[in-house]
């Protein structure tokens, strides 16, 4: 009798079957990272906020009415954005000494919501004056 070399259709099937979970959890994996990412740079974004408001109320004693005043004199660059939708953080001065700062987190666990700053979806993450 004469031996075929080779692999079965089974085989085959449970081969491709392997590959196809593989692949799946690490694009489930990549995509949590890139949340994860984007979420670390929404908060050190508001961090560089929180201290350039600072800045600016040692010098004025008082928080800014809107935030072109923080640009335009000098206490940052620009005015940071989300850096998946490009939407620019929402500033409310509450009081002359109250500010808020508002972002949309991917990854909130749960959480309150402060407003609807990111479109459809609540905001979940603010910094305020110390």
């Amino acid at each position: 009798m004469k031996r075929i070399n080779g692999f079965s259709l089974i085989e085959l099937i449970v081969v491709i079957t392997i590959m196809m979970v593989v692949t799946a959890v690490g694009i489930v994996s990549y995509q949590g990272a890139n949340r994860s990412a984007r979420d670390s740079r929404r908060k050190s974004d508001l961090e560089k906020v929180r201290t350039a408001l600072e800045m600016y109320k040692q010098e004025n004693r008082t928080y800014p009415a809107t935030p072109d005043l923080i640009t335009s004199g000098g206490y940052l660059s620009e005015w940071p954005s989300d850096p998946q939708t490009g939407k620019t953080y929402q500033y409310q001065l509450l009081t002359n000494y109250t500010y808020r700062v508002w972002a949309c987190l991917e990854n909130a666990s749960g959480g309150s919501s402060y407003g609807s700053c990111c479109g459809a979806t609540p905001c979940n993450y603010f910094v305020s004056n110390p």
